[in-house]
């Protein structure tokens, strides 16, 4: 490869004239790709890609056609048509939303949508990268997307990290970081506490306590973030160690000296968990199968407040603005408080009258106080079940039947108010294969009343990064990890549904 020259050129061509590549390895070698449809239909049937789809689509529509990346075709000399190499996804949104009747009934209401918010004729022509031949193109796509490749993406600590810059950059204005880097704001919330729990670790009174490679290790874009993902957005490490993760900072409610060095050991392993010799290994299949065992061998974090306390010299600081690796740049809270639940909605009976309600430590997931009047043989039966099943012995039974408990008050107060006809049409399928998913975005969207508790609890379900999410429901279904199924866990879910569930059917605590 000598000439590439038709790098640099870019020719207009028109999008209706502009052939997508069956060979893609997007797509699946089995099937036969005729119609713009198939393209589509082997695209939804893959959640994920199904999703950035969707995503593609309502970006183009809303900001134009960004011609940031290169469109790759070349053309074939049997037939003289031009053949997209790269970027097919985006020349398939380009088209679906100029010819929204050809796409498939199952989103054709949200592709003609979003075709009325775009002048068509603007996305009429694309300009485009005219590979000389076909080689030409496998040359490129080789480049851009195999292992080989000289082009290499940025580490996951250096993405997170350019979202933290942005968000000092916009002074958290989240609404301009989304419209900037198009995550959504679950997605910034995640990052933003993933990074600040990180950043924690170059604070002086954890760094003291590591050897000078350590530190080196700790400081660099080498630190595995997955592993910090795992290990402190997990509930029980929370509990254990007394802390929180906010967006503003990290919450540290325990001993701070005695924290900081269970953080630092727990540095120590992570930083030599490939070594044969070390005695703790902490990785992500260890987090997942042997919490319990590695909390045990960790050092004991204390809640006494009498003990003397770690006092960081610097105040909090922009996240984002680290520049110098030995100070406490780390935004961290230093006002020492427990976390406090949400009380109950104001209009729920006696609701300033102590309850056992929001005590994680107790035996059964459901108190005998609480009453439920239904007409639902299953729901009644199920709530009997839960306030006789013991917590301790029957953990992931009653995991597993708090998702089956929302599902069925969310299909009674649908099937009371008449709406599965309404969200049958909406999502064009029989109501009962509409997911809980589904039928609940259609009841944030429809039914409730923004900025109401209900509506606020709806958002945290769907949000995939909250612990108490319809994801972690899921999971104890679908899922194979062991995280999240304990006593303090689940009752505290029960306790975060609660409010929702007294607006889907009639619960109450007596």
């Amino acid at each position: 490869m000598s000439n590439f020259d038709w790098l640099e050129k870019r020719t207009p061509r028109a999008v209706d004239q502009l052939r997508l590549w069956s060979e893609n390895p997007r797509l699946s070698p089995e099937e036969n790709y005729v119609h713009m449809a198939d393209y589509v239909q082997e695209l939804l049937a893959d959640s994920s890609e199904k999703d950035h789809l969707y995503k593609l689509i309502q970006a183009i529509a809303t900001d134009g056609f960004i011609p940031a990346d290169p469109i790759v075709v070349w053309k074939n000399p049997d037939n003289e048509k031009y053949y997209v190499a790269e970027g097919n996804r985006r020349v398939l949104a380009l088209k679906l939303l100029r010819n929204p009747e050809r796409a498939p009934l199952s989103i054709r209401s949200f592709v003609e949508k979003l075709s009325r918010q775009i002048d068509r004729t603007t996305i009429e022509k694309i300009n485009v990268n005219v590979a000389p031949t076909f080689d030409d193109c496998e040359w490129y796509v080789n480049q851009r997307h195999a292992g080989s490749s000289l082009q290499r993406k940025w580490s996951r600590l250096q993405q997170q990290r350019w979202i933290a810059n942005l968000y000092d950059k916009y002074k958290g204005d989240i609404d301009k970081l989304i419209a900037v880097t198009k995550y959504s704001k679950g997605e910034l919330d995640h990052t933003l506490r993933v990074l600040k729990i990180r950043d924690l670790a170059t604070n002086n009174k954890i760094l003291s306590q590591l050897t000078e490679d350590e530190q080196k290790y700790v400081q660099s874009h080498r630190v595995p973030m997955t592993i910090f993902e795992r290990w402190f957005l997990n509930t029980k490490v929370k509990e254990a160690w007394g802390f929180s993760t906010e967006v503003e900072g990290v919450v540290i409610t325990s001993n701070k000296n005695s924290f900081y060095a269970a953080y630092a050991q727990w540095l120590k392993y992570v930083i030599r968990k490939d070594e044969d010799d070390v005695e703790v290994k902490i990785n992500t299949r260890t987090i997942d199968n042997n919490l319990d065992s590695l909390l045990e061998a960790l050092p004991t974090v204390s809640f006494d407040k009498n003990e003397p306390q770690a006092t960081d010299p610097n105040p909090m600081t922009p996240l984002g603005n680290n520049t110098n690796s030995n100070t406490a740049n780390v935004g961290e809270n230093e006002t020492d408080h427990e976390d406090t639940v949400s009380p109950l909605p104001s209009s729920y009976p006696d609701a300033n009258i102590p309850t056992l309600y929001k005590n994680p430590d107790r035996p059964k997931l459901i108190v005998e106080s609480c009453q439920l009047r239904s007409d639902n043989h299953k729901l009644n039966a199920l709530f009997k079940e839960l306030k006789i099943i013991p917590m301790d012995r029957y953990k992931n039974c009653l995991a597993s039947s708090l998702r089956v408990f929302l599902d069925l008050a969310v299909r009674d107060y649908i099937i009371k108010s008449n709406l599965d006809k309404k969200i049958g049409q909406q999502y064009r399928r029989d109501f009962q294969e509409v997911v809980l998913k589904y039928r609940l975005e259609y009841l944030k969207s429809k039914v409730m009343e923004a900025k109401t508790l209900e509506y606020k609890l709806v958002g945290k379900l769907l949000n995939p990064s909250n612990d108490f999410s319809l994801d972690t429901l899921n999971s104890y279904i679908h899922g194979i990890q062991v995280h999240h199924v304990d006593k303090k866990f689940l009752n505290r879910f029960w306790d975060a549904l609660f409010p929702l569930l007294t607006f889907l059917v009639d619960i109450k605590e007596v």
